[in-house]
């Protein structure tokens, strides 16, 4: 697929976990901002299955 995947936590629940792609390399600890396009139920395949993911991140800063 060749891209990134960034997850964001903000810690008010231990499971919850937003996904975005990205072809830009991110540090960790890194603030971004980006604009996305939301996806639900996204199943990529080979165990990578999302009920929300955003994808083709641009704008990274």
């Amino acid at each position: 697929m060749n891209l990134n995947r960034i997850h964001l936590q903000d810690g008010t629940a231990d499971n919850y976990d937003l996904t975005v792609t990205t072809d830009e390399n991110i540090p960790l600890g890194a603030i971004v901002t980006v604009e996305v396009t939301i996806a639900q139920d996204k199943d990529f395949g080979a165990g990578y299955r999302h009920d929300l993911i955003m994808e083709e991140a641009v704008g990274v800063k």
